[in-house]
């Protein structure tokens, strides 16, 4: 998808394609997905695009470097310090979602006030008839196309920060970009397997299987396919979930052995492709919880009308105390909204099998 549209505006307005860039290398470097530069470490380009950051909006402030104290002190850095982050989890939140989910997940990004809706093809075939040389017409058939709409949501994430960390510089921007990033990146994934969930009960019986076994993985993925006019499906699940997927009376072989020791499980079982999900943290579990479930698989074709749809609308915004003593400690809140929603819209058929 690249860098859209009112990121690229917005940064070549106030020349900070540069921040842009670097803060895509920084998340990449810190996620170990993608395309960064390894000559230089994490810890550096940390603190180097923090630097550039801060420098960005003092310029846009059109203050000069001897007046970096008395800028940090205003309402007007803090508004544009999270303008900014805003800006740069715009830049690549799309991309992550879709080079993570993109084989089952369809991603539309607007501007406000769009309308997100998709047109819902049949996924059934036309009957034929068999009928003798006399007859003129068989069984009449006609097919629709329906439609669905979503309405993006508004979640946001609420950070707070001493009045003196900011004026000394020691609040790091590039960090706050990574962890709001992140954050968000999470949400959305529990978000897109929580709507399949969700459907669970309303799933006919024949696209469910209750225990995982060899029979039962095979019987699930060849039905998804037929009624998906031959669409071969492919298996999404956590690590934890994939590593039930392996022969039953089988010794493996080197080859065998050495990708699921290697990987933590098959990239293929019995002519269908394994897909890992990488699983959240619940990180306000007093228990350590995980988000995602470890006990099931899904069974998605991917080469028909996506399974799961996320409506992304809007740019990031952020709302800033607008006095610094606006509280007693002299604390400094700062709040990032941010517009989504994920729904299953597809008549795709799809399984979902308990292991």
């Amino acid at each position: 998808m690249g860098i859209p549209r009112n990121v690229l505006t917005f940064a070549e307005a106030n020349g900070q394609m540069d921040l842009v860039k670097g803060f895509r290398d920084l998340y990449n470097h810190h996620t170990k997905k993608g395309e960064y530069d390894n000559t230089v470490s994490f810890e550096d380009k940390n603190t180097k695009l923090h630097s550039a950051i801060d420098k960005s909006i003092i310029n846009m402030m059109g203050f000069s470097a001897d007046n970096t104290n008395f800028a940090r002190n205003t309402t007007n850095y803090r508004e544009l310090a999270f303008a900014v982050i805003g800006n740069l989890v715009d830049s690549i939140l799309p991309d992550t979602i879709i080079d993570t989910f993109g084989k089952f997940a369809d991603v539309a990004i607007g501007g406000y006030g769009d309308s997100f809706k998709w047109d819902m093809r049949p996924s059934d075939l036309l009957t034929v008839t068999k009928a003798g040389n006399g007859k003129r017409h068989a069984f009449a058939q006609r097919q629709f196309n329906g439609v669905a709409t979503l309405i993006p949501e508004n979640h946001m994430i609420t950070v707070e920060e001493d009045l003196y960390r900011i004026l000394a510089g020691k609040r790091n921007l590039a960090e706050y970009a990574v962890k709001i990033m992140q954050a968000m990146e999470s949400e959305i994934s529990v978000d897109l397997f929580t709507v399949i969930d969700n459907l669970y009960a309303t799933i006919p019986a024949q696209f469910k299987e209750a225990s995982w076994g060899e029979d039962a993985f095979v019987t699930l993925t060849q039905r998804v396919a037929a009624f998906n006019a031959g669409s071969r499906p492919v298996v999404f699940g956590t690590k934890l979930a994939l590593a039930h997927v392996v022969p039953s009376n089988v010794i493996y072989n080197d080859k065998l052995g050495e990708e699921y020791y290697r990987t933590g499980y098959l990239g293929m079982f019995k002519g269908t492709e394994l897909f890992e999900i990488p699983q959240k943290a619940m990180w306000n579990s007093s228990t350590y919880a995980m988000r995602l479930d470890d006990t099931r698989l899904y069974v998605v074709s991917t080469g028909v009308n996506k399974l799961v749809k996320l409506a992304i609308e809007g740019d990031t915004l952020s709302y800033t105390d607008t006095a610094p003593n606006a509280n007693a400690n002299l604390t400094q809140v700062s709040t990032v909204h941010k517009r989504w929603v994920a729904g299953v819209i597809s008549n795709a058929f799809f399984g979902i099998l308990d292991v």
